[in-house]
C-alpha cells in the first residue's frame, strides 16, 4: 500500500487536487473539468484503478508518502514547485514527500525532464525528488519516469458496464476508419487512402461538423508535397464531411457506450491515433482508440507514432504479424511510415481470407484486456513503494 499525501480534503475519503484552484465536488460533472481550468492540475487517475492506498494530509504526514500532482496539460512555463506549500516543500527536502506527476498524455518525456530538473535546481531539490509517470512509451529511457498506459486503463474503467463483442456476426465492409476530431495529418492519410479506391465498401467518418481546427496545416507531420496533388485533397477533405453513423459530436466522443456496429461489421480497423508523430519523442502513445477494436473483437493497424504495435506486443497483445506487413510500425521518418502503412492496408484490402486468419489473434487478444485489469497496475503500485524505501 502506499500513501498519497495531499495538501486539502474535499471528503474524509477525497483529496483536493494538489495546485489546484478550480473549485468542484467528486462525482459532479464538474469535477471532471479540473484540466479547463488553469494551472490544469487534475484529480489522480491511478486511484480509479486501485484501492491499494490511503491518503493523508500534509500535516499528519507520519511515513514516506507521496505527494501527486495529477497533470491534464503539462506547462512549460508553470513552475509547479513553487506553487506546492512551504510545509510540502520542507518534507520533500527532507525526504519525507517523494513528488509523484502523474501525466495521461503523450508529450516528449526528454522535453519534460529537462524543464522539471531545471525547476528543482532553481529550488535547490534534489534532482530525485520526482517521479514523473507517462503515456508515451519512451518514458522508461529517462532516469526519474516510468511509462504506463493510461488510456488502456481508463477506457476499461470508463466502459466498464459495456461487454465486449465475442461473435462475429457477418463481415460487411472491409475497414472502420473513425476521424471525430479533425487534423490536417489524418485528412492527408484518409484523402489519400479515398484517392488509391482503398476504402471503398469501408466505414468512414470525417467530422468537421462544428469544429474548431486549433493545428496549423504546416505542423502536419506528413509531407503532402511528395505526392502531386495530395496537398489540394487534404485541403478538401478538411472542409467535408463524412458520417458512418447517426452519433453527434457528443455521443461519439462518450466513451460510457460505443456503437459496436462500427467494429463488428468490418474486417478491419485502421485506427487515426491521437499523434501520429509523438512530439518527435519517437515513441507511442495509445489512447482508446487503439483498445476499441482489441475490446470488440476487430483486427487492425495503427496510424500513430512508431513502436505503437511493439508497445502492444510488450502488454501481451498480438498484432496480427502473420497475416500484415506490419514493418511500417519500425519506421521513424513520418512520411515514409505513412506509405509502408499505405501497403499494409492495401495487402489486408487484396486478402479475401483476411478475417478468418487473424480470428484466434482477435481472441487472444480480448482475453488480454479482460486480464491485464490489475496486474499491470499492481507493478506500478509496487514500482512506486520500492521508490520510497
Amino acid at each position: 500500500m502506499i500513501t498519497i499525501c495531499y495538501e486539502s480534503m474535499v471528503t474524509d475519503a477525497v483529496g483536493y487536487p494538489n495546485l489546484a484552484h478550480h473549485k468542484a465536488q467528486p462525482y459532479t460533472p464538474e469535477w471532471r473539468k479540473f484540466d479547463q481550468h488553469w494551472p490544469r492540475t487534475v484529480p489522480l487517475r491511478l486511484l480509479m484503478y486501485t484501492t491499494d492506498y490511503n491518503i493523508v494530509t500534509v500535516n499528519d504526514v507520519f511515513e514516506r508518502a507521496w505527494y501527486p500532482i495529477g497533470i491534464g496539460w503539462f506547462d512549460f512555463d508553470y513552475d509547479y514547485f513553487a506553487n506546492m506549500s512551504s510545509a510540502a516543500l520542507a518534507q520533500v527536502l527532507q525526504g519525507q514527500l517523494q513528488i509523484l506527476f502523474y501525466y495521461h498524455e503523450g508529450d516528449n518525456p526528454k522535453r519534460i525532464k529537462y524543464r522539471l530538473d531545471k525547476l528543482a535546481d532553481r529550488h535547490r531539490l534534489p534532482r530525485n525528488c520526482y517521479t514523473f509517470v507517462s503515456a508515451n512509451s519512451t518514458a522508461n529511457q529517462y532516469k526519474n519516469f516510468v511509462y504506463f498506459p493510461d488510456h488502456e486503463f481508463f477506457f476499461r474503467f470508463i466502459n466498464r458496464r459495456q461487454l465486449p463483442v465475442n461473435t462475429k456476426p457477418d463481415v460487411l465492409h472491409r475497414f472502420t476508419a473513425l476521424n471525430r476530431l479533425p487534423k490536417w495529418w489524418r485528412a492527408t492519410i484518409i484523402s489519400d487512402l479515398l484517392h488509391q479506391g482503398l476504402l471503398t465498401d469501408s466505414l468512414v467518418s470525417f467530422n468537421t461538423n462544428n469544429t474548431t481546427i486549433d493545428e496549423d496545416e504546416n505542423d502536419n507531420p506528413i509531407q503532402v508535397d511528395a505526392i502531386d496533388g495530395w496537398r489540394a485533397r487534404t485541403q478538401f477533405l478538411m472542409q467535408s464531411q463524412l458520417l458512418c453513423d447517426q452519433l453527434d459530436a457528443g455521443q461519439q466522443n462518450d466513451h460510457h457506450v460505443i456503437n459496436t456496429d462500427l467494429y463488428t461489421h468490418s474486417a478491419c480497423s485502421i485506427v487515426l491515433e491521437t499523434h501520429f508523430d509523438v512530439d518527435q519523442s519517437g515513441g507511442a502513445f495509445l489512447t482508446e482508440k487503439t483498445f476499441k477494436p482489441i475490446k470488440y473483437g476487430q483486427p487492425f493497424v495503427i496510424a500513430g507514432g512508431p513502436g505503437s504495435l511493439e508497445a502492444l506486443r510488450n502488454m501481451g497483445y498480438r498484432v496480427f504479424d502473420n497475416v500484415i506487413d506490419n514493418r511500417y510500425d519500425t519506421i521513424l521518418d513520418n512520411t515514409q511510415r505513412y506509405f509502408a502503412l499505405r501497403a499494409a492496408i492495401e495487402g489486408i484490402a487484396n486478402n479475401n481470407d483476411f478475417y478468418r486468419m487473424c480470428h484466434d489473434d482477435v481472441l487472444h487478444n480480448q482475453q488480454v484486456f479482460a486480464e491485464r485489469a490489475h496486474a499491470p497496475v499492481n507493478t506500478l503500485i509496487e514500482e512506486l513503494k520500492c521508490r520510497l524505501q
